[in-house]
């Protein structure tokens, strides 16, 4: 099977999907100084989401539903890791 990327429209869907890892200053001030398991979490945050948008760029080759699981994914974890950020005083 030929090397077949992604078109240019799928890629740039995986980019902006990928953009909240740059938050991760705002997520670490945003948790509660006392909860250690939830910066924990925050800190793992970005290499999840490198290596799910490095999958999703990787799987359309073969098989472009995962991508559009992957991303899916992508968008309730960042979803899920902002609202644990946010109330990470209440845990």
């Amino acid at each position: 099977m030929p090397d077949r990327h992604p078109p240019f429209w799928v890629t740039l869907i995986i980019v902006i999907v990928a953009l909240p890892l740059l938050a991760l200053p705002l997520l670490l001030n945003m948790v509660a100084p006392q909860a250690g398991a939830v910066r924990a979490l925050i800190w793992i945050y970005p290499f999840y989401m490198l290596l799910s948008a490095w999958l999703a760029y990787k799987a359309w080759a073969g098989k472009p539903d995962v991508t559009w699981i992957l991303i899916t994914v992508m968008l309730l974890s960042t979803a899920a890791i902002f609202l644990l950020a946010h109330n990470s005083d209440f845990l």
